[in-house]
C-alpha cells in the first residue's frame, strides 16, 4: 500500500479526473471522481494517507523505508507509463507513414539522371 499525504492523494485524484475527461472522454466517470472524497479516492487505490510531519522528522530513513519507497515509486512509474501508453494508442502512431511520405518527395524533387 503506497503512503501519501492528504495533498499527494488530492492531486493525484484531480489528475485522475483531468486523464479521464480529457484524454478518455468520460465527463459521466470524470464526474463521479470529482464528487468522490479523498479518503474514499485513497481507499479505492489502495493509498494509505499518512500525516507528512512523520517522515520530515526521522532523522535516518531506514533502508527497509528506502526499499519501500523505491517500490513506490518503481509502481509509480509503471501506472505512468500505462497512462502514456493508452494516450500513444488514442492518439495513434503515424511517424512510419509520414517517414515514407518524405522519401516519396525527395524522389520526386530528382531530375531524370541524378
Amino acid at each position: 500500500m503506497k503512503q501519501l499525504t492528504r495533498e499527494q492523494v488530492a492531486g493525484r485524484k484531480e489528475k485522475a479526473e483531468r486523464f479521464v475527461r480529457n484524454v478518455l472522454g468520460d465527463d459521466e466517470r470524470a464526474d463521479e471522481i470529482a464528487d468522490e472524497d479523498v479518503e474514499d479516492y485513497a481507499d479505492r487505490r489502495h493509498f494509505e494517507i499518512i500525516n507528512p510531519a512523520k517522515r520530515r522528522n526521522a532523522e535516518m530513513a531506514s533502508k527497509k523505508e528506502l526499499e519501500d519507497r523505491i517500490a513506490e515509486l518503481e509502481d509509480e512509474n509503471a501506472d505512468l507509463n500505462d497512462r502514456l501508453d493508452s494516450i500513444a494508442e488514442l492518439v495513434g502512431d503515424g511517424d512510419d507513414e509520414d517517414a515514407d511520405d518524405d522519401d516519396d518527395l525527395d524522389d520526386e524533387d530528382e531530375e531524370p539522371g541524378e
